[in-house]
């Protein structure tokens, strides 16, 4: 902004000197001629004055729309993989993997009550007796899980889509770029915690945009926008499933 403003004072005063330069030495005949001259040079230059205003605003616009499509690609990947993790207590290494899943597999529809019942060891280890009714003895709290039926993975994560099957791929427009997905595991506290990873290219996503504005945008270092060159969901070194993107594309949590 700082270099279009002075090419507005620059082109100001240029125009100045020239209309003083064309009153001193140009004929009357030949002013008309000038200043219609002068009038054009003056409407291309506001062309492109305008061209560089507008430039980073139409970049903006453009960007905000590929990273919110990028980011619903993200929590649908993120949606599939949890469901996974809850059937398989893992994540799955592949996307032919999270396809079969949400086609083939189904959730348990369960209902959990809290509830107290008589606890009969504690009972047995204090010598007490009691009645069916457990009345002067021990109770413990117990969750009671009843299975109520069944739903298929597809409804209940994708109902009336079928968008998970291309969960590989980001397309916007003319813009098709690659989700490269990865799974493992770590150790913590001694136990094996399971970990997935998954990255979209900004470079690749902004491809046919003014890349002196792109390569800005992978400087960037804000609270409100992804920095660095990837958008990212997951991690293989922390057990955490949250992306590095700010809330106004969409969900983190």
């Amino acid at each position: 902004m700082l270099k279009i403003a002075i090419f507005v004072v620059l082109l100001v005063v240029i125009v100045f000197a020239l209309v003083k330069l064309i009153d001193k030495f140009v004929s009357a005949k030949a002013r008309p001629f000038l200043s219609l001259i002068l009038w054009l040079v003056c409407g291309y230059l506001a062309y492109l004055i305008y061209g560089s205003v507008m430039k980073p605003i139409e970049f903006e616009k453009a960007k905000s729309e590929r990273y919110e499509v990028a980011v619903k690609k993200m929590l649908d990947l993120k949606k599939a993989q949890l469901g996974y993790k809850s059937k398989y207590k893992e994540f799955a290494d592949s996307f032919d993997k999270l396809v079969a899943f949400i086609e083939s597999e189904k959730f348990a529809i369960v209902s959990r009550k809290d509830t107290s019942v008589i606890d009969a060891a504690k009972n047995k280890a204090f010598g007490i007796t009691t009645d069916a009714t457990g009345k002067g003895g021990f109770f413990k709290d117990v969750v009671v899980v009843d299975t109520l039926g069944y739903v298929t993975v597809k409804d209940s994560l994708f109902k009336n889509s079928d968008r998970y099957k291309r969960l590989n791929i980001v397309k916007v427009g003319g813009v098709e770029v690659p989700v490269k997905m990865q799974a493992s595991s770590i150790v913590r506290n001694d136990t094996k915690v399971p970990v997935f990873k998954a990255e979209i290219d900004k470079n690749a996503l902004l491809a046919d945009l003014d890349q002196e504005l792109v390569a800005q945008e992978n400087k960037v270092e804000s609270i409100d926008e992804i920095n660095g060159p990837t958008i990212t969901l997951g991690s293989l070194e922390e057990a955490i499933v949250t992306g590095n993107w700010p809330k106004k594309y969409g969900s983190n949590e």
